[in-house]
């Protein structure tokens, strides 16, 4: 399977912020050296978003594990930090800056990704939410015309996801939205949204039935196909 490359500065900033916030371990590749050595991001500078190519921000790591990678780490032109999202292997290449001796941010600078590669999925199933393995995507915007000159959106709960297709949760009262999504009907660029990324996908709604037990019980399932597949992301 192809890797996958993004450089918009946005879902980087957004990837390095669910690193950092959730506090996810990274993997960290020196050159020369062969085992990986583990850290996390403590801080992150995310720089200008104009900034051009290798002038951006900077990011800080704990000191890492086994010990001897915080001196092989120093003396490394090329660095690869690897991390998961979701069900995905990412990575991205970056450069040692120093070392961080003042309290409390102990550890090592390195420098602020250009580019995150999505290398491949670990698995291909079909995730739930509320199950143990969460999808990555837990909601969706949709907006459609209620007029000839007005839009409104609706924002839903991701029930189930593939890489072919999702579930959506819709209320009763969401009438106006229940309407456009029988069976059959196309619906354009709605927005799949993750802790660290959002995507437009298109599809063809496919089923639309009503929950009758569990904590859903009342809500709609609108099954979704997509056009596309979710290969990189599910």
């Amino acid at each position: 399977m192809p890797s996958l490359t993004t450089k918009n500065k946005r879902r980087i900033r957004e990837a390095i912020d669910f690193l950092n916030n959730k506090r996810r371990p990274i993997a960290i590749r020196i050159e020369g050296a062969s085992p990986r050595f583990s850290s996390k991001i403590i801080k992150a500078d995310h720089g200008d978003l104009l900034a051009k190519a290798g002038m951006g921000g900077n990011l800080l790591i704990d000191p890492l594990s086994p010990e001897e990678g915080n001196d092989l780490i120093q003396s490394s032109s090329a660095i690869k930090v690897r991390f998961s999202i979701g069900k995905s292997e990412c990575e991205f290449l970056c450069r040692y800056i120093k070392r961080s001796v003042v309290s409390p941010y102990y550890g090592h600078i390195i420098t602020y990704p250009e580019a995150i590669t999505i290398l491949d999925r670990r698995r291909d199933n079909r995730y739930e939410t509320d199950h143990v393995e969460t999808p990555l995507f837990v909601s969706a915007r949709i907006t459609i015309k209620t007029s000839a000159l007005e839009e409104r959106d609706y924002d839903l709960k991701v029930f189930d996801i593939s890489e072919n297709g999702v579930g959506l949760l819709v209320g009763g009262e969401m009438k106006a939205l229940l309407e456009q999504t029988d069976p059959g009907k196309r619906l354009e660029e709605v927005e799949l949204l993750a802790a660290w990324t959002t995507i437009k996908v298109s599809g063809t709604v496919k089923h639309k039935s009503m929950m009758n037990e569990g904590k859903y019980r009342g809500l709609y399932l609108v099954g979704i196909r997509l056009d596309e597949k979710l290969e990189h992301y599910i």
